[in-house]
């Protein structure tokens, strides 16, 4: 018998986005016991190491007990890598995302010193990683080729989820919200609608939520609507769950 599935997770998790990240995650808490695979960001916008922060470090030790996943969310989850070359760059670094996709055009070797500092930190706190998520979904090439020297068992992009064991990829389609301003949070709504509509056959869903969402009565309300709407035909697991369950068939 097939299942559907939903992967519900919290982006930006950092000591400065604390506040917000904890309304998102008493929201999904009141609607029952629900996985969750939490991003997050080791110095998010260089406001200083999450490790520094013992109370923060100590909330994200509570979750893992009770069954979320940690991936990693980048490291500073700022795009610092030289202007965008053509058009199409400039779209997706500067006006999809406004400079947050940090792995969007990053060489090698800075790609690997990142992702090597976050492991690295990540583990020394005893948190288990098996994912990474590149902020914005952006991943140039080269930060893809440096991925391959480290134990991820996935990464995902806008599209879906990329399973590096078995190297396949997964289509899942994604809902989020834009909060930048009144007409994306609008357009935003319809979107997911219509994306949940779309994506009513497909085993994967995910439910990608952001601490700025926190902020608007209105935006909170919808997600819980969906994510109750979502639990009505869907099992929810953390991403690295469905992944390994993956692996196995």
């Amino acid at each position: 018998m097939s299942h559907h599935y939903v992967c519900i997770s919290i982006h930006d998790m950092a000591p400065s986005t604390w506040t917000d990240c904890a309304r998102l995650l008493a929201m999904v808490d009141e609607l029952g016991s629900i996985p969750l695979t939490l991003l997050v960001v080791p110095d998010y916008h260089r406001h200083g190491r999450l490790d520094a922060f013992p109370d923060f470090v100590k909330s994200i030790d509570t979750r893992l007990t009770r069954g979320d996943e940690v991936a990693l969310h980048g490291y500073y989850h700022i795009d610092d890598a030289p202007s965008p070359r053509n058009l199409r760059q400039w779209v997706a670094r500067r006006i999809f995302t406004q400079s947050e996709g940090e792995f969007s055009a990053l060489p090698v070797e800075d790609a690997l010193h990142r992702l090597e500092q976050g492991v690295a930190l990540l583990e020394r706190l005893g948190w288990p990683i098996k994912g990474f998520v590149p902020p914005a979904w952006l991943l140039s090439d080269a930060a893809r080729d440096a991925l391959s020297h480290f134990a991820f068992t996935y990464f995902t992009t806008w599209r879906g989820i990329h399973l590096l064991t078995t190297k396949q990829f997964m289509n899942a389609p994604a809902l989020t919200y834009s909060t930048r301003s009144y007409w994306r949070r609008g357009a935003s709504r319809t979107l997911n609608d219509a994306r949940m509509r779309l994506a009513c056959d497909h085993p994967l869903l995910r439910i990608s939520l952001h601490p700025a969402d926190a902020r608007f009565h209105n935006i909170m309300t919808h997600w819980r609507q969906l994510i109750v709407q979502t639990l009505d035909t869907r099992i929810p697991l953390t991403k690295a769950e469905w992944v390994d369950m993956k692996n196995r068939q």
